[in-house]
């Protein structure tokens, strides 16, 4: 696939055609690396980073508990790991 390599100020950006943008889920903002290999450029989006709250945001209190994590509460103590 090709793409144009255009002038912007004293910098030049690349032009991700929108399939190839998509399929990424790249977005206009987005923080990504630039690393120069021996084959060319590597260009690798950088990890969102989430807050606590933005986490705790995306789940359900009222759903029910998974039968292994409700198994696991239910075990007996072993060793020290008592509260």
């Amino acid at each position: 696939m090709e793409t144009t390599l255009r002038n912007f100020g004293n910098s030049i950006g690349l032009v991700i055609p929108k399939l190839v943008r998509e399929s990424l889920h790249l977005s206009a903002g987005q923080t990504v690396t630039l690393e120069q290999t021996e084959n060319g450029l590597l260009i690798k989006p950088i990890a969102r980073k989430y807050t606590l709250d933005e986490l705790l945001a995306q789940c359900d209190p009222s759903a029910p508990m998974p039968d292994d994590v409700a198994a696991w509460q239910e075990m007996a103590d072993e060793g020290r790991e008592k509260w």
